[in-house]
């Protein structure tokens, strides 16, 4: 975005800044109140006992993922290689809650109930980053 941002360029930060601010809130619970958050989402309970040290672990994922997609959000087709790089972490996870339905490890109600966070976060980033190369390649076109 040089130039004065359009209705696309908005569109394309709010979806960037959507998948941000809740991967950063999600990250953010699991650092500050570990045991909380496991208890927070239902379906994490059946996955074993809880374990605080890998619930942070996996908190600052989610936090580092969020705040790279936070500094995309601010010029996407500049920065569009950090949303990327802020997207790969939610896209893999969601991949892995696909491999585990596929594979029989838990089962499709579970998967439905994660998948708003789990599949809907990496889902904004890629369709933001979609519009972005669409763009990008009908301007090359263009010029």
């Amino acid at each position: 975005m040089t130039e004065k941002p359009d209705p696309i360029d908005r569109l394309v930060q709010l979806l960037l800044l959507i998948a941000a601010i809740t991967t950063i809130a999600n990250g953010t619970f699991m650092l500050v109140k570990p045991l909380e958050w496991y208890v927070f989402v239902p379906t994490v309970v059946t996955t074993g006992p809880p374990n605080a040290h890998f619930i942070r672990d996996i908190g600052l994922a989610y936090l580092g993922s969020g705040l790279i997609l936070l500094y995309a959000t601010a010029n996407p087709a500049l920065h569009w290689r950090a949303a990327a790089v802020g997207g790969l972490w939610l896209a893999l996870h969601g991949l892995l809650h696909i491999y585990e339905v596929a594979a029989g490890i838990c089962g499709p109600a579970t998967f439905w109930a994660d998948a708003p966070a789990v599949i809907g976060q990496p889902l904004l980033v890629i369709v933001a980053l979609a519009i972005i190369f669409s763009r990008h390649k009908r301007a090359r076109r263009a010029g």
